[in-house]
């Protein structure tokens, strides 16, 4: 008997579930409420899904209505089964009123009946700002301001409460309104001109009614009480904050050694003016010196006199030593028409110094010498050199920061060779980590000179000193007495692969931050291959072949050993060249390793080296090994 009435106990509690009504359908949050200035769509929020979402037949729970009826033109949906919005053509212009009413008799897809308030409204307010222009840079004296509002906006409620506000002026400037051909070619310049004649009330265009201060800081203050045609008032302050422009004024500059030295004779003189100067008018500024008059050149490659120009500049080469004046020419403005803020300056009076200290290597930071591109067969590096130590003595072995030293290094196998290819190309470059220097100096590092240093100035570290293996080369002396004048010097290198570096403490005095110490000495390296071999390398998805030849005369090379590395060093696959001069090699793959600091430019690539015994051409000794390499 007990276990017949649960069930039916059960049944009745369900059925008397069932006969309840559904729980009423409310609004949680409708937006926007209030004045909100800038409105484009209307939010609804339910507590429970009020449509099967996904219905496209669901009806609309709420109705729109605004005082502007055009305006309040739009349309409703369902985002989501508790929420509903209604998006507007357009935002809403200032001055409209808007009702949302909830409509009788709508009921949730459960059957609940949506209840709560009858109606919210909003307003969007008097009218706002929704564009400034400028809206970005300096300023002129007497600038011209556009302001684009949201809706039409009465011009004599804009002149009663739009105003400038001037640092260090204590009282409010007011505005004057632009208007006829001034205020036609203001909105044509900034793409305005067609909206502003369909809606002319909506752009307004206006100046300070003072002659700004150079330098200051000035506010276009938007304020309260800006009014619609029918009366809605703007109650939200808002700021435009700009900077007027500097006086007008010119610089000049040029490449110095340090602060107090001239101007160096290789590097161009240039002058900049701090707004735009017309063409036609900076063409006519010259730099008087040395028996010469010398015309300005332009960056730009604009012919036209009415172009402006920010700058000119002079090119080199210029006389060592030699005083120089540069002359404007009469009545010197910019291309507004204001006049030099310090034409006292001018003429300007520089001077150039002496040509710099310089050791330069022909090709950096690898280079290919022919050995037998001279007669007597001997294969030169050239340096150029000017204003560095006489004589450019030859260290054994010993590679201390001496000046005037020319240090050299031959790597004889193909790992030796990649590891001292890739660290003087990395070596290059103006700085190198800290951290890295440490792996790769034997020596000591230049002490840090500020805490956020992180990196070390290559041309201040030797990459031979300590180094095995490392002998020196004869130089020519300079004749005469120091300094030494500018000469180009032949190193002779024996056949194979070099690593060369130049110490001067002449270079390092004059390029080097004086803070490191007196005696500072500055590194000039390279890489160079004396040869009279090519290696010509195809790789291929089956197989690759590699073609060896000499460089004076063209032959092919029989015999010649040809080996293949990754870019690490590691040996990967080794062949003879044939009658031919080719050489046929299997078993690589045709994605080479990628190390990104050696010859492959950040890609893959493989290191072919090639040896052979020279034959003995002309000028040339019998059995000598030739090297050439590729990547």
């Amino acid at each position: 008997m007990r276990r017949s009435i649960i069930p039916l106990l059960l049944l009745a509690a369900a059925g008397a579930l069932l006969a309840l009504p559904a729980q009423a359908l409310q609004i949680t949050s409708l937006t926007p409420e209030g004045e909100v200035s800038r409105v484009r769509q209307i939010v609804a929020r339910f507590d429970q899904a009020a449509v099967s979402f996904g219905d496209p037949k669901a009806p609309a729970p709420l109705s729109v209505s605004c005082s502007d009826a055009q305006a309040g033109k739009g349309s409703g949906r369902w985002t989501a089964d508790q929420q509903w919005v209604f998006d507007f053509e357009n935002d809403l212009p200032p001055g409209v009123r808007c009702t949302v009413s909830r409509v009788s008799g709508f009921k949730s897809a459960s059957g609940a009946e949506l209840t709560g308030a009858d109606r919210y409204q909003f307003n969007s307010g008097g009218p706002f700002v929704r564009r400034v222009a400028p809206s970005y840079g300096k300023i002129d004296e007497q600038q011209f301001f556009m302001l684009e509002l949201n809706g039409a906006a009465t011009a004599q409620s804009v002149q009663a409460n739009v105003w400038c506000a001037v640092d260090g002026l204590g009282e409010r400037v007011p505005v004057k309104l632009i208007e006829g051909e001034q205020r036609a070619a203001l909105l044509k310049s900034i793409n305005a001109g067609k909206a502003a004649e369909r809606e002319p009330l909506r752009f307004v265009t206006l100046q300070c009614n003072r002659t700004l201060t150079p330098a200051s800081r000035v506010q276009i203050v938007y304020g309260r009480g800006v009014a619609t045609p029918s009366g809605v008032v703007n109650n939200v302050e808002r700021r435009f904050a700009f900077e007027v422009r500097e006086p007008f004024a010119v610089s000049f500059s040029c490449e110095r050694e340090n602060a107090q030295s001239a101007c160096l004779p290789l590097r161009p003189m240039s002058l900049k003016f701090n707004a735009p100067v017309t063409r036609k008018l900076a063409a006519q500024v010259v730099l008087k010196g040395g028996g010469k008059s010398i015309a300005p050149k332009f960056d730009s490659d604009n012919p036209s006199e009415d172009s402006v120009v920010d700058s000119v500049s002079f090119a080199p080469p210029f006389a060592e030593q030699t005083p120089f004046t540069i002359e404007l020419p009469a009545k010197f403005e910019d291309a507004s028409g204001r006049p030099l803020a310090a034409p006292e300056n001018f003429p300007l009076k520089v001077a150039t110094g002496p040509m710099p200290p310089l050791a330069k290597f022909a090709a950096s930071p690898f280079g290919v010498v022919e050995r037998l591109a001279e007669p007597d067969g001997v294969a030169l590096m050239p340096v150029t050199v000017r204003r560095v130590e006489p004589a450019l003595a030859v260290q054994a072995k010993s590679f201390e920061s001496s000046p005037g030293k020319v240090s050299d290094m031959s790597p004889k196998t193909d790992a030796e060779i990649i590891a001292w290819f890739r660290k003087v190309r990395r070596y290059d470059s103006h700085t190198v980590a800290r951290g890295q220097a440490r792996k790769d100096v034997r020596g000591p590092l230049p002490r840090v000179l500020d805490k956020n240093d992180t990196d070390v100035q290559t041309r201040m570290v030797s990459l031979l000193a300590g180094q095995d293996g490392v002998k020196t080369l004869d130089l020519p002396r300079a004749e005469g007495g120091d300094p030494r004048p500018f000469e180009v010097i032949g190193i002779p290198l024996t056949p194979g692969f070099h690593v060369l570096e130049i110490a001067s403490q002449k270079l390092g005095d004059t390029l080097l931050d004086p803070r490191h110490g007196a005696k500072r000495t500055m590194y000039v390296r390279t890489t160079a291959l004396a040869t009279n071999l090519a290696v010509h390398f195809k790789l291929g998805r089956e197989n690759a072949v590699a073609w060896v030849t000499t460089l004076d005369q063209g032959k092919v090379v029989a015999g010649a050993t040809v080996r293949v590395s990754d870019c690490t060093g590691k040996e990967l696959a080794t062949a003879v060249a044939d009658a031919r001069g080719v050489a046929s090699i299997g078993g690589l793959s045709p994605q080479p390793t990628s190390c990104g600091d050696s010859g492959d430019e950040g890609g893959g690539a493989y290191f072919v080296s090639a040896r052979a015994k020279s034959t003995g051409g002309a000028g040339d000794a019998q059995g000598v090994e030739d090297l050439a390499f590729t990547w």
